[in-house]
């Protein structure tokens, strides 16, 4: 993939000694454009950037500062008004409001389609500063580990395999709609897929190709954009281990805004504790689809928002009551090898 992007300094990105110093006094205020391929840097005439193809460039830019600046930059805002707007103006994909609807062209009929999600309404907004929001996100292989044989004999990754974004599901965390998701992304993946990860992320083949997909099916710009209108209203994300989710996803959200059933139930020093299991001890809840050995993103966002209200309960009830609750998870826990029994016959 090739990117195009001005330089901030006449041919300071690509001399060899480059020092802040020396870009600041080449810069003659005079902007020129340099195409990236992979690792492959050249300069490009402005008149070149212009013709190539849209799906050929991708977005870059380079911030420089100056050291003597004490500014916390993380303490500034970066919350542009009217978020919501601005995004449906821009296509009506990138705003919450989007209906579900199958993809164009799909072979799935407007009649057959049955929709995962209700979209927020505008009754739900503006969104407030706090709000709860249950967050899932599943990944599948865009391309396969790469290993060698070590000395001892045993694999060795050289490469691991690399994930892509493959869904993502919002759940409302309060309101007369608790419980319900508002955001079920489907993401239809410019790279061939090397391996859906069925047992972990509930996808099989199909589930994101538009012509035969029965799901939303969306881009991943459509399905970053909503999340990043969600971090920048400020709302307060629920799920279980939303860290790494969160990293895969390449998106920064404020730790004040994350709140992981991981960490809630954890004592320092300790095990962290699976969503399935804190799910059957704390809510006693056996999720279906752990069951059937696979994933689904409503139901992990759901149970985690049910799991952390659980936690609400506890903590109104005071630190003590709190920390007796989570003495006892680890006792069962480690009575029962931290496995899940089978869900009672309810024939």
């Amino acid at each position: 993939a090739a990117a195009a992007t001005p330089s901030v300094g006449r041919d300071s990105a690509v001399a060899p000694e480059y020092t802040p110093e020396a870009a600041a006094a080449a810069w003659d205020g005079a902007a020129e454009w340099f195409v990236w391929n992979d690792f492959a840097l050249g300069p490009a005439a402005e008149e070149e950037v212009r013709r190539a193809h849209s799906l050929w460039k991708r977005p870059a830019i380079a911030v420089y500062t100056r050291r003597s600046l004490a500014v916390d930059l993380t303490a500034l805002p970066l919350r542009p008004a009217e978020r919501m707007a601005v995004a449906a103006d821009i296509a009506p994909e990138y705003s919450l409001l989007e209906v579900p609807a199958p993809a164009a062209g799909s072979a799935i009929s407007a009649a057959g389609f049955k929709p995962s999600f209700k979209p927020l309404g505008l009754s739900e907004l503006p969104l407030a500063t706090g709000q709860l929001v249950a967050i899932d996100a599943e990944f599948i292989a865009v391309s396969e580990e790469v290993t060698r044989r070590g000395k001892r004999g045993a694999n060795v990754v050289v490469k691991p395999a690399r994930l892509a974004l493959a869904r993502v599901s919002c759940v409302r965390g309060q309101g007369p709609h608790h419980g319900e998701a508002f955001v079920d992304s489907y993401i239809a993946q410019a790279e061939p897929v090397v391996d859906y990860l069925t047992r972990f992320s509930g996808l099989r083949p199909g589930d994101l190709d538009p012509s035969v997909s029965p799901h939303h099916i969306t881009t991943m710009k459509a399905a970053y954009l909503k999340l990043r209108q969600l971090v920048d209203a400020g709302c307060v994300f629920v799920g279980h281990g939303l860290k790494k989710d969160f990293e895969m996803i390449n998106m920064r959200v404020p730790p004040e805004q994350v709140l992981d059933t991981v960490e809630l139930f954890w004592a320092p020093g300790k095990r962290r504790i699976s969503l399935r299991f804190l799910a059957f001890h704390m809510c006693e809840i056996h999720m279906s689809n752990r069951l059937h050995d696979t994933h689904d993103s409503i139901e992990d966002a759901r149970t985690a928002l049910q799991i952390y209200d659980k936690y609400v309960e506890l903590r109104a009830q005071g630190q003590a009551v709190l920390d007796a609750a989570i003495d006892e998870l680890y006792r069962v826990g480690r009575e029962m090898s931290w496995e899940v029994p089978d869900a009672p016959d309810r024939r």
